[in-house]
């Protein structure tokens, strides 16, 4: 994928596994079958140098500890911490989720200095006021399409 290797996919079931191989990834890491993060150090013992986090509070402080050197944390969303299903409405629930908010993880600005680490984060729903940014980005991926540098399902 856009030349970048090794690329590592993780799904959480074994169903997932042959889609994400198909998508392009090296290495995929089915968590519902081996431990994410020794699987991840076994696949890039020298870190990485981007990881892309939707999840939130359970794998952010992991996520950045397996950067490499000049790495980038990419946050996008915190599924982990969403209710979901028929609990959704459940006022625990939510409890549950503003107590898991006091447990997210800080990252030291010195650490990220000397090691030249970052931590980038954003939120798709507010860019719908950005109709040029979205438009490059746009075009850009579809080129990265039309000349098969990366692929959709």
């Amino acid at each position: 994928i856009l030349g970048l290797s090794p690329v590592v996919g993780v799904v959480g079931s074994s169903s997932k596994v042959d889609e994400a191989k198909s998508l392009g990834c090296d290495v995929v890491i089915d968590k519902s079958t081996e431990d994410l993060w020794d699987a991840a150090k076994r696949a890039a013992p020298s870190g990485y140098s981007t990881i892309i986090d939707a999840n939130g509070v359970s794998t952010l402080k992991q996520s950045y500890d397996h950067l490499a050197a000049t790495g980038r944390l990419i946050v996008f969303g915190f599924h982990s911490n969403l209710p979901m299903g028929k609990s959704a409405l459940d006022p625990l629930q939510w409890i549950k989720m503003a107590s898991e908010a006091n447990k997210m993880p800080t990252f030291d600005a010195m650490d990220m200095v000397t090691s030249n680490k970052s931590v980038l984060g954003f939120n798709l729903s507010f860019f719908a006021d950005e109709s040029d940014i979205v438009s490059d980005l746009f075009d850009q991926i579809c080129a990265w399409l039309k000349y098969d540098k990366l692929k959709v399902p």
